[in-house]
């Protein structure tokens, strides 16, 4: 079951810490979210497999 995210949603990366929602494409499992972590820039995530904890 994937979370309910929005655009500038605070959300928690077990390995990249706290972070931002920045952009997000697709849909489902395959969906992706630009995230911008402090202290380790901006990354694309794949929603099925990110383990991104709504904050």
């Amino acid at each position: 079951d994937l979370p309910s995210l929005s655009l500038g949603q605070r959300v928690l990366h077990p390995v990249f810490g706290e972070g931002v929602i920045l952009n997000a494409e697709g849909e489902g499992s395959r969906a992706r979210v630009q995230v911008s972590f402090e202290g380790e820039g901006d990354k694309w995530l794949v929603l099925g497999f990110a383990k991104l904890t709504p904050l």
